[in-house]
This record gives structure tokens, C-alpha cells and sequence, in this order.
């Protein structure tokens, strides 16, 4: 039996959810997610070996929110480890997630930008957007940026 932390089997008192967290669930129903991953070849270590490569499943997720908030490889490893919703949405614990560094998440962008299954991926993403009824207007998140003043 997996030890649990008393701090995860707290039942919360019913609050509001979270947009992002609507957004998102909303978003898991519509897509095709086994006809999109069918498209993708399964990652695999380079010749020389190296760490296991990350399930085709959570990289396709990550790029759909890469799609979904525009955000760099960075910002989405970022929002992964901030967000809740976005770590169980990509299929990650939330409560301790551990996604793919901002190197894999651009290696696995690079790889299906440059095939003709990456631009099947997107159309098929905007058909069942559209079967759906639904408009995808992709968000943006930025982040402050604090600097030094200098002296004054």
C-alpha cells in the first residue's frame, strides 16, 4: 500500500474551481487523444542510450498546452510544477509533479513541427475543436520580470 500524506486525503471545503481547471477538463473531452497519439511515433533513446524517453501521451498533452497558453518549452515545464490543474490535465501527479525538462518538451515541438504528421496533429486538434463547437482562442501567460534599479 503507497503511503498518503495527510495533507492530500484533506477534503477541501467546495470552493470555486479554478478557470483554468474548467478550461482544461472541458478541453480533455473534446480532443481525440488516441486518433492524435496514433499519429506520433514513440520516442525512443538515442544511440548511444541515455534516459528512457517520456510516454508520446504526456509529451502530446504538453504541447496542447503549449498550444492552448503559447508558452516556451520553459514556461510550460514551469506551468506544469505551478499549476495544478495543468499537471493532472498532462496526466502528472499534482501534487508532486515531475514533467519532461524544457529540453525534451522542445525536442518532441521540433521533431512533430517538422513532419507532415505535426501539421495532421494540428488540423485534427482544430476539427475536433470545431465538431465541438468550439473556438480556440489561445491565451497567454507572462511572467513579471524584476530587475535591479541601479543606483538612483
Amino acid at each position: 500500500m503507497r503511503n498518503r500524506s495527510l495533507f492530500t486525503s484533506i477534503a477541501w471545503p467546495a470552493a470555486r474551481r479554478p478557470a483554468r481547471a474548467d478550461i482544461l477538463e472541458r478541453l480533455d473531452c473534446v480532443v481525440p487523444w488516441d486518433a492524435l497519439a496514433g499519429l506520433i511515433a514513440q520516442p525512443t533513446p538515442g544511440p548511444r542510450g541515455g534516459r528512457p524517453s517520456h510516454p508520446r501521451m504526456l509529451l502530446l498533452r504538453i504541447w496542447v498546452l503549449q498550444q492552448l497558453y503559447r508558452v516556451s518549452d520553459e514556461a510550460a515545464e514551469s506551468l506544469i510544477l505551478d499549476s495544478h490543474s495543468a499537471a493532472a490535465f498532462v496526466g502528472l501527479d499534482p501534487w508532486k509533479p515531475r514533467p519532461p525538462g524544457a529540453s525534451a518538451i522542445g525536442n518532441f515541438r521540433r521533431a512533430i513541427a517538422s513532419t507532415a504528421e505535426g501539421r495532421q496533429l494540428q488540423r485534427q486538434l482544430d476539427d475536433a475543436m470545431q465538431c465541438a463547437g468550439l473556438e480556440l482562442r489561445p491565451g497567454c501567460l507572462v511572467e513579471p520580470v524584476l530587475r535591479n534599479r541601479g543606483p538612483s
